[in-house]
C-alpha cells in the first residue's frame, strides 16, 4: 500500500498522554532527499513511497499532557504551501502543505491559549510555522505580529538560537522567517542537555541536523518515548546508517547522532515518537540479526470525538 501522511495518533507513556496532531505533508524525490541512497534501496522500501514514487513525510506537532500541563513539541509548517522547484540537476524540490494544526487541535479540545509551553526540537521552517498568529502577521521581521500560543513559554537550545540568529538573512534553506525569530526572541527560554523542564520530560541533545537540535525523552514508570524531531526523518535512516538528509547542517555528526538514537530506541519499553514518519508516527525499533526492524501498531490511530 502506498505511503500517506499520518493521521491523528496517540499513545500513553505511563500516565503521560502523547498525541500527534496533523498539520499537512511533505512529498519529495527520494534520491536527492537522502544522499547516499540508491534506487535499489528505495525499491526494497517502497512502502515509504507514494503511488508516484515520492517519499512521504508527515507534518504535525506532538501534544503532551503531563502533570496538568499542556506542552506542544514543535509547531509544524503553518498555513502555507510550497510548490516543487526545479533544480539545476533536473530533480525537483519538495512540496510542503500545512495549515490544519489549529483546527485539528480544536477537535481534541485544545485552543492555543490553553498551551503552557512550546518546546522546539530545532528551528527549521517546517517546525516553526505557527509561532506567529496569522491574523496579526506582517511578514516583516521589523514589525512582528503576535505569538499565537500567547500564554506559552517557548523553549529551545541556546546553540540553536545562536546559529539561526547569526546567519545572514540571505542564507538559503528551510529557515525560520525574520518575523518568527522576532516573536520568538521576546519569549524564548533555553534548555540544555539533561534538563527536566516538566514532569516526565527530559532533554537529550541530538545535534547534527542542526547545531542545537534537541530530542526529548518522555518517561513515566518504566515506560519511555524518545521524540526524534528531525534527528530521524524516515525509518530508512536507522536501517541504512550511511544515509544523510539533504538539509543536515553537519551530515557526519547527524549520522553519529542517529547511531546513538538507535541504541536509545532499542532499550526496553521504549517507543519512538517520529512526527515526520508516514502512516504511523509511534513505533518500536526491534533488535534483529545484523539490522534492527520497525514495528508500528495500528492501535495508535484514533478519530477525535468532536
Amino acid at each position: 500500500m502506498p505511503a500517506s501522511p499520518a493521521p491523528f495518533c496517540k499513545i500513553d507513556v505511563g500516565d503521560i498522554n502523547v498525541t500527534f496532531v496533523p498539520d499537512g505533508y511533505i512529498y519529495s524525490e527520494a534520491l536527492p532527499s537522502f544522499p547516499g541512497s540508491t534506487p535499489e534501496m528505495w525499491s526494497a522500501n517502497s512502502h515509504l513511497l507514494d503511488e508516484n514514487g515520492l517519499v512521504v513525510m508527515s507534518l504535525g506537532a506532538l501534544l503532551v499532557r503531563t502533570a496538568g500541563k499542556l506542552v506542544m513539541i514543535d509547531l509544524a509548517w503553518g498555513p502555507h504551501t510550497m510548490e516543487p522547484a526545479l533544480r539545476a540537476d533536473g530533480t525537483s524540490g519538495p512540496k510542503l502543505k500545512g495549515g490544519a494544526l489549529i483546527d485539528n487541535l480544536a477537535t481534541v479540545g485544545v485552543k492555543p491559549a490553553d498551551v503552557d509551553a512550546v518546546v522546539f526540537s530545532h528551528l527549521h521552517g517546517d517546525h516553526t510555522g505557527w509561532i506567529v498568529d496569522p491574523s496579526t502577521s506582517t511578514e516583516r521581521g521589523d514589525e512582528p505580529g503576535r505569538a499565537l500560543f500567547a500564554n506559552a513559554v517557548h523553549y529551545l537550545s541556546q546553540a540553536e538560537w545562536d546559529y539561526w540568529t547569526g546567519l545572514s538573512p540571505d542564507e538559503p534553506g528551510p529557515r525560520p522567517s525574520g518575523e518568527q525569530l522576532a516573536v520568538l526572541g521576546s519569549r524564548v527560554s533555553f534548555l540544555d542537555d539533561g534538563d527536566n523542564p516538566f514532569p516526565g520530560i527530559n532533554v537529550m541533545a541530538t545535534p547534527g541536523h542542526t547545531p542545537g537540535h534537541l530530542s526529548l525523552v518522555i518517561s513515566s514508570g518504566d515506560e519511555r518515548a524518545v521524540v526524534l524531531g528531525d534527528a530521524v526523518h524516515c525509518p530508512i535512516e536507522i536501517q541504512q546508517p550511511e544515509l544523510s538528509f539533504v538539509v543536515d547542517v553537519d551530515p557526519v555528526l547527524a549520522q553519529r547522532t542517529r547511531a546513538h538514537i538507535e541504541q536509545e530506541l532499542l532499550k526496553e519499553k521504549t517507543v519512538a515518537a517520529a512526527p515526520h514518519f508516514a502512516d504511523l508516527v509511534f513505533g518500536r525499533l526491534m533488535p534483529g540479526q545484523g539490522r534492527s526492524s520497525w514495528h508500528f501498531p495500528e492501535s495508535q490511530v484514533f478519530t477525535p470525538e468532536s
